[in-house]
């Protein structure tokens, strides 16, 4: 390892370990969930460089900022007590994958799949965080029925919009920064929120394995595999 990357690791580790430790301050990560996002923000700015830290902080914060938004009026155990290790790993191990491809082969294609993994994963977070406050029942992806708030593959007009903006702010940043095309970043992560939601609805917690961390990883799998088509 050259000096100059031995430099970019310590200094990712440090950033890493400040901005979790104050998440875990405030509870927005367990103790479980700090180590594991100082991991992956290591590994991210140690293989991926500033631009892809910079999106990966920038989806942390906003996504933290909204688990804690009216978190009383709010069902989900993270809002209480934070988001475990399982759930930062489920997350952020495509994302991270990326960074570590992109350190080897510093690709247009490959920086906007890491783009659109973000983006799916902020899609993902708005779409619940937002949509769990609506006035209005959510309905089941699949079948337009009526279900609970919280409930897995349960939508709201207002939950999706929120999750496209959420994709559209990654999806623009990177633009800024990395000068990955918008578009297959923001679409690819906006179709993988969906994807989400059908998993939800069909496979998660019917399939023998497949829980929410589970499709979480598939579903950044998917935009990634997605904007990498759309971006060549």
């Amino acid at each position: 390892m050259h000096a100059s990357s031995s430099v970019l690791f310590a200094i990712g580790f440090i950033l890493s370990l400040a901005t979790t430790l104050a998440a875990w301050r405030v509870r927005a990560l367990t103790w479980g969930g700090a180590v594991a996002a100082t991991i992956v923000g290591t590994l991210v700015v140690g293989f991926g460089g500033w631009a892809s830290a910079a999106l990966l902080f920038l989806f942390f914060v906003t996504s933290s900022m909204l688990t804690h938004w009216r978190a009383a009026d709010k069902p989900q155990p993270e809002h209480r007590r934070g988001r475990s290790a399982a759930q930062v790993t489920a997350s952020g191990a495509v994302a991270t994958a990326l960074a570590l491809w992109g350190g080897l082969d510093a690709s247009r294609v490959i920086a906007t799949a890491y783009a659109a993994a973000i983006a799916a994963s902020a899609a993902d977070t708005w779409a619940t965080e937002i949509g769990v406050l609506s006035s209005a029942p959510p309905r089941l992806i699949t079948s337009g029925q009526r279900v609970s708030p919280g409930r897995s593959g349960g939508v709201t007009w207002i939950g999706t919009v929120g999750g496209g903006l959420g994709a559209a702010l990654i999806a623009v940043a990177a633009a800024w920064w990395g000068g990955t095309p918008f578009v297959a970043g923001w679409a690819a992560g906006s179709a993988a929120m969906l994807l989400d939601s059908v998993a939800g609805a069909t496979i998660e917690g019917h399939v023998r394995g497949i829980g929410n961390n589970a499709v979480n990883v598939l579903m950044t799998a998917a935009a990634a595999f997605g904007a990498m088509l759309l971006a060549r």
